[in-house]
């Protein structure tokens, strides 16, 4: 017997369809990144080492940076990979887990204009993106009514 309570069936919004599928990409480039890393610890822990600007480095030193940057991208891409299915599939937390990584890119970008020689595109193409997708979030009522926000 079907409960007289049901909620209708949500739309997902073309917009949000899109950002799942670009933060998807995201998550598979991290994590073809991060096998890339692991075969750079295999054959770096079997090589003698090498010199970098004058200063030499073993083997060793280059495979445990490696092994660091190797567990960064994957677990970056298995993040990316859950959030892309939680915005696809129009989770809550998925709807905010965007929010806050979107703030903190754009206060990311904003720091960015402190650096010397701050590369002034670059800075303002990491603003523009976040807050077109923050304002399309929370001004776009589809989009907050498919995530119940």
């Amino acid at each position: 017997m079907q409960n007289a309570t049901m909620e209708a069936p949500r739309r997902r919004p073309l917009g949000v369809s899109i950002i799942a599928v670009l933060v998807a990409i995201q998550g598979i480039f991290f994590l073809i990144l991060g096998i890339l890393a692991l075969v750079a610890v295999i054959v770096a822990a079997n090589s003698a080492g090498t010199t970098v600007n004058g200063y030499a480095i073993t083997g060793a030193t280059v495979s445990a940076i490696a092994g660091v940057l190797a567990g960064i991208f994957l677990v970056v891409g298995l993040v990316s990979l859950l959030f892309a299915w939680g915005l696809w599939t129009l989770k809550r937390w998925a709807f905010w887990a965007t929010v806050i990584i979107e703030i903190i890119s754009l206060i990311n970008s904003v720091l960015a204009f402190t650096q010397p020689h701050a590369n002034f595109w670059s800075a303002a193409v990491g603003m523009i993106i976040p807050i077109v997708i923050l304002v399309y979030f929370f001004a776009d009522a589809n989009v907050r009514a498919a995530f119940r926000t």
